[in-house]
């Protein structure tokens, strides 16, 4: 098993500064969190969304809810850790409330070569566009697994401890939502199993 992150004494410190003076109201404070992370949560939200406006609206949306929930952080799980874990399910709901625009462009790799076949690239996007409305639509606690492995790019260790669960449920529920994504994808995915396992895992 992976060892836990272990951040510089200075870092840390500094960090649990910033968390307590935000949580007491000092916007100063906050405005600096903000800075730290922004990029991190721009990064999760543009990964799920492929938009980069979209990525900014979520973005928004996680550090109201971070600013609002400070005062109820605990200092025993990174704050890392917990911001993923509101971004993702930022990510999820934006999902839910913008399905028929979302687009998976920003989760695909270059094509490797030349000129890509136009039919091809429209049954990539409708199996994106299908696994990433299937995602947001599963039960809670798959939907918050799933979204930090595949949007938030959080090994399982990483999950374990955003989520406060054991290593084992991080697997278990990992593959119950892949087993559920393939059971509602149907025929969408009888085919493109290792794409399924790429946008998923």
């Amino acid at each position: 098993m992976a060892q836990p992150e272990v951040p510089s004494p200075e870092g840390d410190a500094e960090e649990r500064r910033l968390i307590d003076r935000s949580a007491s109201g000092d916007q100063e404070a906050f405005r600096q969190l903000v800075l730290r992370y922004h990029r991190l949560v721009i990064n999760v939200a543009f990964r799920a969304l492929g938009e980069l406006s979209l990525a900014e609206d979520v973005a928004q949306d996680v550090f109201i809810k971070v600013h609002k929930a400070l005062p109820t952080y605990r200092h025993d799980r990174p704050f890392k850790h917990w911001l993923h874990r509101v971004a993702a399910n930022a990510v999820t709901d934006a999902l839910r409330r913008r399905r028929p625009v979302v687009s998976l462009d920003g989760m695909e790799q270059p094509p490797a070569s030349g000129v890509p076949d136009p039919q091809d690239v429209a049954a990539r996007h409708d199996l994106q566009r299908a696994v990433r409305h299937a995602i947001a639509n599963l039960p809670p606690h798959y939907r918050d697994t799933i979204a930090l492995q595949a949007f938030g790019e959080l090994s399982y260790d990483e999950i374990a401890r955003a989520l406060d669960i054991p290593l084992g449920t991080v697997m278990s529920r990992l593959n119950g939502a892949k087993r559920l994504l393939r059971e509602r994808l149907g025929d969408l995915v009888r085919s493109s199993d290792d794409e399924v396992e790429a946008n998923t895992a």
